[in-house]
């Protein structure tokens, strides 16, 4: 009894004595199944060994082995080390923590994980990482994953950044985001911009996106969650399976992640085809193009401004042969369940050409 009530002793004394050295942090150790403090010229240095618990102020720290020297500030913590404090997560394989600057090094496999006020969870992890305590970012590369709850979105590339205190992270060297289920949305480009306060995205040079819908490429887009608009500048260009697309700028409608708009803004060019998989061959040019589509096909699009077009019927049983070739002020057309064209109507300053067949 007098063995162990020493012992509890000289271990409260050796934590007092370690506490008052690094009072500015308040070190308060909740476990280690081993402890070691030697006392050098340059300063204390404390080792803890098995299931290793301790603070540094709210900060909790976990580990297998710790290593904690005083006079240089550093602690260096390896095997299954976690950093928990707040909504802030961490889990590296080895971790070496400056306090002066307050900077984590993390080595192996590193994660950041947060939950929002709302629930929703968000990570991102790399082979290795920073992340800077008194800034509040995390930085990490080689391999980097991550994964966004909300936007229920799944992203990849070779360096990452995240600044939490601002809400605001970017991608680089081939960032690549899966949206939405695994047929719905990829963008690929050459980097990427997250504003969390704004719900934006804006992703920048050689930018390709993919649904199972269509392919839209341009040197610039940005996508306003809360208004659920992709705006494509930079030369893009439009596909699906009935038709493509040019112009100065799209802008693009979703609801619940299901392209229902597209507007096209100055020097527009729309080819499209009579069926799908046919030749587009059909075309329609004008200043500004709208385009309304249900599931993947053009319903009706409407055109104004210096509007031109061609359009070519074939004959079948269902249809006349004719050929169509017009400009004029403004155009819309419809379509039906089976994008054949039901309804063509231009006005404002008609000039153009009418053939059809001729059974006499």
């Amino acid at each position: 009894m007098k063995k162990i009530l020493l012992g509890s002793l000289l271990l409260l004394w050796v934590l007092s004595a370690f506490a008052q050295a690094t009072d500015r942090e308040q070190f308060r150790l909740i476990h280690a199944d081993k402890l070691y403090l030697s006392n050098l010229e340059k300063g204390q240095i404390l080792q803890l060994i098995g299931k290793v618990n301790f603070f540094y102020g709210d900060t909790e720290f976990k580990s297998d082995h710790a290593l904690i020297l005083d006079t240089q500030k550093v602690a260096r913590l390896s095997g299954h080390v976690v950093v928990q404090n707040d909504s802030l997560h961490l889990v590296a394989d080895s971790l070496a923590y400056y306090r002066i600057p307050e900077v984590l090094n993390l080595g192996g496999r590193a994660r950041l994980t947060q939950r929002s006020q709302a629930g929703f969870t968000r990570w991102l992890e790399g082979d290795h990482a920073i992340y800077d305590k008194a800034k509040d970012t995390f930085t990490t590369w080689s391999d980097v994953k991550g994964y966004f709850q909300d936007e229920n979105a799944f992203v990849e590339c070779g360096y990452g950044f995240w600044d939490r205190r601002n809400g605001y992270g970017y991608l680089i060297e081939e960032p690549k985001i899966q949206a939405g289920t695994t047929d719905t949305l990829y963008v690929s480009a050459d980097k990427m911009e997250f504003y969390e306060q704004e719900r934006k995205f804006i992703a920048t040079f050689n930018v390709a996106t993919q649904s199972r819908d269509y392919q839209a490429y341009s040197d610039f887009l940005i996508y306003l969650d809360n208004e659920e608009k992709a705006v494509f500048i930079g030369r893009p260009n439009f596909e699906n399976s009935f038709a493509t697309a040019t112009a100065q700028e799209f802008q693009l409608y979703f609801d619940d992640r299901e392209l229902q708009r597209i507007t096209l803004v100055d020097s527009c060019v729309v080819h499209f085809a009579q069926e799908e998989g046919q030749a587009k061959q059909n075309w329609v040019k004008a200043s500004n193009i709208e385009l309304l589509l249900g599931d993947g096909q053009i319903q009706e699009f409407s055109a104004d401004s210096e509007v031109s077009y061609f359009y070519y019927q074939e004959e079948n049983e269902k249809q006349d042969f004719f050929i169509n070739r017009a400009g004029g002020d403004r155009l819309k057309a419809k379509f039906d369940p089976d994008n054949k064209l039901k309804l063509l109507d231009m006005g404002g300053r008609i000039k153009g050409t009418y053939k059809f067949k001729n059974d006499s």
